[in-house]
């Protein structure tokens, strides 16, 4: 083999060895299974681009003790909270637990008591309800969805968690953090290529899954949602920090199901 040869090949495996890596740190950040380090080196923003295969993967795992009771007589919306269930036991209830902290510190008095306020493990009123409220309308979508059809249920359902995921990079390529506290510090702020390599992923991955080009417009009303939270969050806190990436992953997620159901 010529030397030409021999560094395309070199090459070729150095790309498809970063891409591990970065899949490999999506993984230990948004979920809690055991994945071990590709290195010692620490998660960094190049990541953000594999959110949304990581996404799929998650909705995917959920989706199988689902598949199972499908063909029961269970009711649609025992078989949508079964989903919601097993997302949350795999992701460890990361994105709950932003939009719980965002919700509480709307009682804060400054950015600086609000930051305080998300950082208090303990979960307040605003938090409480803004949960009930978010995961009732989503599974409600779920619930109606699944009364369509499990092809159609399951489609939305790994479409809306893609493209919800793939908003995570937005927000943190638009918004710098409000402090240097926290992984998304640590992490960094994608690049614009690392976005977009993101939602090219999302929206491509959703058309594919769902078989229906309504998820673009649910991909339109998704990144306006992200724009208009990223807006509201630099003014309330100072920027967007992880609560606020991940609150940016429910709510997304739950427009874009809103979107596939009203299809």
């Amino acid at each position: 083999m010529d030397n030409l040869g021999l560094k395309t090949m070199k090459d070729w495996s150095g790309i498809l060895g970063r891409c591990q890596r970065d899949m490999q740190d999506a993984a230990r950040i948004l979920t809690r299974l055991p994945i071990s380090p590709s290195d010692d080196a620490p998660p960094n923003a190049t990541c953000y681009w594999a959110f949304p295969l990581i996404g799929i993967a998650v909705a995917g795992l959920a989706s199988l003790p689902m598949l199972i009771l499908y063909f029961t007589d269970l009711p649609p919306l025992v078989l949508a909270a079964i989903l919601l269930a097993g997302a949350a036991l795999i992701t460890g209830g990361l994105h709950e637990d932003g939009l719980a902290d965002i919700a509480d510190s709307l009682g804060g008095q400054n950015p600086k008591h609000r930051r305080e306020i998300m950082r208090d493990s303990r979960i307040g009123s605003f938090g409480v309800i803004a949960l009930v409220l978010v995961l009732g309308i989503q599974l409600g979508c779920l619930a109606g969805l699944a009364a369509a059809g499990l092809t159609t249920l399951i489609g939305a359902w790994l479409s809306a968690a893609s493209l919800g995921r793939a908003m995570m990079g937005v927000q943190a390529w638009r918004h710098a953090t409000p402090d240097d506290i926290g992984l998304a510090h640590s992490l960094g702020r994608p690049s614009q290529n690392t976005m977009l390599a993101g939602v090219g992923i999302g929206v491509a991955a959703a058309v594919l899954l769902s078989g229906t080009l309504v998820v673009l417009i649910a991909a339109v009303v998704a990144l306006a949602l992200t724009w208009g939270l990223g807006v509201f969050l630099k003014a309330h806190i100072g920027g967007v920090n992880g609560d606020g990436l991940g609150a940016t992953q429910m709510l997304s997620q739950t427009a874009i199901l809103m979107v596939m159901v009203l299809a």
